[in-house]
């Protein structure tokens, strides 16, 4: 009776661990350890489904599946500005959904210093919020522009401002771009556009409709040109290899802009070759 119990025992333990370790599990991840305020901070929440059957996500009594928990280093929680709305959805067995959250929307998250989130999916099985590990990233304030225009909007009453700056991560550089108000001085959109090897001048070019060109190397060996509309959206984009001398931007005598110089690239474009050869065609002489 002893060996049964203990056998009866065993198998409990193992129930409840199986139990415990099917879990819906979470993780967050963001993009960059550093931020510019009052850009996009893209968090990234991955929900895996490790409980043996598909899981429909839905909060309890109607509320949110998801939310995150902001603080800053000293556990203060930073002001939130809406709620997360996400709808139900179903997540199969053994599959992972995957799904992107701009945070700045949420929380008032302009002030520069350091701040720790976690991201909380509601496990319905349990009737409990699974929480990530934690994240931090740092916010910081935009350096001072290395190139800033004015201009008036096309057809419209206004003006507003593009300012060009670059910022550095952990181990990269950014260029950075801040679209403002100029009656309000209120920033109406600020983005990082892309790497930049910061030792090489960026070169902007306003044309006659208020579109910015940019051109700005990227790698060393590489160069990036960027259009982008008055509301600042990236409306066109093209790469450079130095080959045949750096592509430069240029204005014609009636204010377009035209690129000079440089090898057009494709990175998408891979080489194409066989990396294997027929036994055919060995050298003859060659031993087998």
């Amino acid at each position: 009776m002893r060996a049964l119990s203990s056998i009866f025992c065993f198998f409990g333990f193992v129930a409840l661990a199986s139990r415990a370790s099917a879990q819906l599990e979470v993780t967050l991840s963001f993009e960059r350890d550093n931020y510019v305020s009052l850009e996009t901070i893209e968090a990234t929440v991955t929900i895996k489904n490790s409980v043996g059957k598909d899981v429909v996500l839905g909060g309890p009594g109607g509320s949110p599946w998801l939310n995150f928990q902001v603080t800053d280093t000293t556990g203060a929680p930073a002001n939130p500005i809406r709620t997360v709305v996400v709808p139900n959805m179903v997540v199969r067995n053994g599959e992972s959904l995957q799904r992107k959250f701009p945070l700045e929307r949420f929380f008032y998250l302009s002030e520069s210093g350091s701040y720790i989130v976690r991201a909380a999916a509601y496990f319905p099985d349990l009737e409990k919020f699974n929480t990530s590990r934690p994240v931090r990233f740092n916010v910081q304030q935009p350096r001072p522009p290395k190139w800033q225009e004015v201009f008036a909007l096309p057809g419209e009453r206004g003006y507003r401002r593009f300012q060009v700056f670059t910022f550095n991560d952990t181990t990269k550089s950014y260029v950075c771009l801040s679209v403002v108000d100029e009656e309000t001085k209120m920033v109406m959109s600020r983005t990082a556009l892309g790497t930049v090897m910061v030792e090489k001048d960026v070169q902007p070019a306003l044309d006659p409709q208020k579109h910015l060109h940019l051109i700005y190397m990227s790698t060393p060996t590489m160069y990036v040109y960027q259009q982008i509309n008055p509301g600042g959206n990236v409306t066109d984009r093209k790469y450079f290899l130095a080959s045949k001398g750096a592509p430069k931007l240029v204005k014609n005598a009636d204010g377009t802009v035209v690129i000079e110089g440089g090898t057009l690239y494709d990175p998408t474009l891979q080489p194409k070759g066989d990396p294997f050869r027929k036994m055919s065609e060995r050298p003859v002489g060659v031993p087998n």
